[in-house]
């Protein structure tokens, strides 16, 4: 792959750039957004159908010198993957891997809340035609009353759907929800049903050949087909009411451990925008709306985990895609220990309780006692060295959170810690894939986003009490995906528990000073992308509820 991008197509031009507003009719400004899908602000997972992270809305800036208007604490310590919807009225709907969808007026009042009967419910909503459309992890999609929070219609499309962060997507009457067909054998989804909005009627399957789905996010720019990217950069559009295919495309030499996390966005200029990895390598690419022909690709180098968002940003002409690129966080250190202590390194567990009891028999022998009346069988061994390990796994979780989730401390060994990886934000010119601007970050050397280790333990107590409904970490990538508000600044969601404002003032490719780069600290990590409607910003990260700022 070439380090600079070659463009075999050139985009739409684009207007002027942003003075702050929105003019009428400026698709490259507004986006799908500036007319939210249906009536909605934020109908879905990056507002409008196009996925493109875009609105016609200026939201503050300065997150940390302009308090939160409010914020939702959510009473249950449960993990939360969803980016919040807007509608009409600026009410806002949560949903919660353990089975909640949550209704909040604008000014955080709860109207409304709707428990499933159905499963944890990792998916992304999506908003139309007064309904919310969402699945459950045991293969049921259900249409709920967005003015009531009542149940219109539930259906089991299949018999599971895997435990990524899809999005639902609704549009002209069908939703399209991924899961697994056949569940046996399977951890990803491989399968797209397409139902009835009215009544969740079957309409038609997709099923993948040699490839993968992983957080599915359909997209289209509502002209009845939708595009789609597998988890290795494959790209297809289908014809929404027959599910027929029109073209596939995306890497043709692409093989199925390629894995990414992200997803295909149509921009205003249609053309399709696709993030994947080419083995260790972090690709972006870009396609012909109409006929999936590639017009540019550029390699990233690090890993890419996320769909990008396109507009006009602040400082640039013309349009842009913006998106962080960098490894995944891992598993809180406890799961680490508990992995390597009972299954990558079982022989270790087993060899220890058997020396100590071979040890503790042979010296009750000597005293003339046997070894059962002594309480040095094995068995005994084995619980004791148990409990002792867990006693140890417990301490060092406990150091760990006191320490900030930081390996340094970890007695040089590095048993559980990940290594060191770089982390960026950039910003690409969507005409040729050139960079524009990059944001470098500290690298990342926790062994698990922030939140997933302090919470893991009130999360499993939490499992414990809902039967085992929901997840006990968020395990997000590195990045949320990004959005831009209508002044042309990004927000971007990190790992470490910051949330960005970037925006490039002086349009000279670099981000420096409290004018250019705004963080607020938020000690989960994001999966969520963040929802912009007119004054507002909502911000959800894997723990600890809903912000909501609010323009003076």
């Amino acid at each position: 792959l070439p380090w600079a991008a070659v463009a075999l197509e050139p985009a739409a031009a684009a207007p002027e750039p942003l003075d702050g507003t929105c003019p009428a009719g400026d698709r490259s400004c507004a986006g799908a957004s500036a007319t939210p899908a249906g009536k909605y602000y934020w109908a879905n997972q990056k507002g409008d159908l196009n996925r493109t992270g875009l609105s016609a809305h200026a939201v503050p800036f300065d997150l940390r010198r302009q308090a939160p208007a409010w914020r939702w604490a959510d009473p249950e310590p449960g993990v939360i993957r969803a980016t919040p919807l807007i509608d009409d009225k600026l009410n806002l709907y949560m949903s919660t891997i353990n089975g909640r969808v949550i209704k909040l007026s604008p000014e955080g009042s709860v109207l409304w809340t709707y428990r499933s009967k159905y499963g944890a419910q990792p998916s992304v909503p999506a908003l139309m035609d007064g309904l919310l459309f969402g699945n459950t992890e045991r293969g049921w999609v259900y249409a709920l009353d967005m003015e009531t929070g009542e149940e219109v219609w539930a259906v089991q499309a299949s018999n599971g759907t895997a435990g990524d962060t899809a999005s639902m997507f609704a549009a002209s009457g069908v939703v399209v929800a991924a899961t697994m067909m056949p569940v046996e054998g399977r951890e990803t989804n491989n399968a797209l049903v397409a139902l009835s909005s009215r009544d969740g009627a079957h309409k038609w399957t997709h099923l993948m050949t040699g490839f993968n789905i992983y957080n599915f996010q359909g997209a289209s720019p509502d002209d009845g087909t939708m595009i789609f990217m597998d988890s290795s950069g494959g790209v297809y559009r289908l014809n929404l009411d027959t599910g027929a295919m029109l073209w596939e495309s995306g890497i043709a030499d692409r093989q199925a451990s390629f894995f990414t996390t992200a997803a295909a966005v149509v921009g205003p200029n249609d053309v399709v925008y696709c993030v994947s990895n080419y083995g260790d390598n972090g690709i972006v690419h870009a396609y012909n709306l109409s006929d999936g022909q590639p017009l540019w690709r550029t390699n990233v180098t690090l890993h890419a985990m996320q769909a990008v968002a396109i507009g006009r940003l602040a400082g640039s002409e013309g349009l842009s895609v913006v998106f962080g690129i960098g490894t995944n966080p891992g598993y809180p250190m406890l799961f680490r220990m508990i992995y390597r202590g009972f299954y990558a390194f079982p022989g270790i567990f087993w060899l220890l309780a058997l020396t100590s009891g071979c040890f503790c028999c042979r010296r009750w022998r000597r005293r003339g006692s046997s070894c059962i009346v002594s309480g040095c069988s094995l068995i005994p061994m084995i619980v004791l060295v148990f409990l002792c390990y867990l006693a140890f796994m417990l301490s060092l979780h406990f150091l760990n959170i006191q320490l900030k989730n930081q390996p340094g401390w970890q007695f040089g060994l590095q048993l559980f810690a990940v290594p060191p990886s770089p982390q960026r934000i950039v910003a690409l010119d969507a005409a040729t894939g050139a960079e524009r601007w990059r944001h470098e970050l500290p690298a990342f050397a926790a062994t698990a986003c922030a939140g997933d280790d302090d919470e893991l333990l009130p999360r499993m107590i939490s499992l414990h009490r809902n039967e085992g409904l929901g997840h006990p970490i968020c395990l997000p990538d590195s990045f949320s995906q990004a959005v831009i508000g209508g002044d042309g600044t990004a927000y971007v969601g990190y790992q470490d528990g910051r949330l960005f404002a970037l925006r490039d003032v002086d349009g000279d490719g670099e981000l420096r000073g409290d004018g250019e780069v705004s963080d607020f600290q938020f000690e989960h990590g994001f999966q969520a992308s963040q929802a912009i409607a007119p004054g507002m910003l909502a911000v959800v990260p894997c723990g600890g509820g809903l912000w909501v700022w609010k323009s003076a």
